[in-house]
């Protein structure tokens, strides 16, 4: 892990994104965002450049944040990684174009990623607050089915190898029509696939599921959910658990 210095990493399928831009911060200096508010820690803006149609997000670190930072892998690292991990899973994400971070003594001082827009796309939260804003015509019934059971398994199948998103919000969910078909992606996955998930999967398990749960109460019919939840392989009890954190921490 890098302890001091900057360290750049273009995917092989983003050739010529940098010329003549060496550091992490010459980037940010030509591309990044404003610095995020306060109480914010990202902030991203939206570039349209020759090599193509991109989000750039930053993170900083101010004050006593910092330290959290030491020593631990930069949270500009751990999403372009684990875009590359759920795609390998199944998932539909974002591609990541590249990622860069610069540390001083082990602390993290700026640092970015980059990741390939997916076009024609609306969040599931836009969705369910102005369903009339999508610019498509809403999926058919068969065509819900069949992304409720894709991403049923999916879910099932990262979550049997140990890897859970942690951050399955309306927001984070992209309905997206592509070639003709309805995809969802799923964006924004810097905690994706934390450490004490792995020590406790069963709590991994039903926060996934809790938080899913809160967009899917106002998106999808009963029926849905409880097709949602056959497909996946959820039994009562873990059920049980999934409402009793979704009532706790999101009512």
């Amino acid at each position: 892990m890098l302890i001091h210095g900057a360290e750049l990493v273009a995917h092989p399928g983003s050739p010529g994104l940098f010329e003549g831009l060496a550091r992490p911060r010459d980037i940010i200096g030509r591309w990044g965002p404003p610095a995020p508010g306060p109480g914010a820690r990202s902030a991203v803006r939206e570039l349209r450049l020759p090599q193509g149609h991109f989000y750039f997000k930053i993170y900083t670190y101010t004050g006593l944040w910092r330290l959290r930072t030491l020593f631990i892998v930069s949270r500009a690292r751990r999403e372009y990684l684990n875009l590359l991990r759920m795609a390998e899973l199944g998932f539909r994400v974002p591609t990541p174009a590249a990622y860069g971070q610069e540390r001083t003594l082990g602390f993290v001082s700026t640092s970015f990623i980059m990741t390939r827009a997916v076009e024609d796309a609306v969040s599931l939260r836009t969705l369910i607050d102005a369903p009339s804003s999508a610019p498509w015509p809403l999926p058919s019934p068969a065509e819900r089915r069949r992304l409720l059971d894709g991403f049923a398994r999916t879910l099932r199948r990262a979550h049997e190898e140990g890897f859970f998103i942690h951050t399955l919000k309306g927001k984070n969910l992209l309905l997206a029509r592509q070639e003709g078909e309805y995809r969802l992606y799923v964006i924004d996955v810097p905690f994706a696939g934390i450490w004490r998930w792995r020590i406790f999967p069963e709590g991994g398990r039903v926060r996934d599921l809790a938080v899913l749960m809160r967009a899917a109460r106002r998106l999808l019919t009963r029926t849905e959910r409880m097709r949602f939840a056959r497909v996946y392989g959820a039994d009562a009890a873990l059920l049980r658990k999934a409402q009793a954190y979704q009532e706790r921490y999101y009512p």
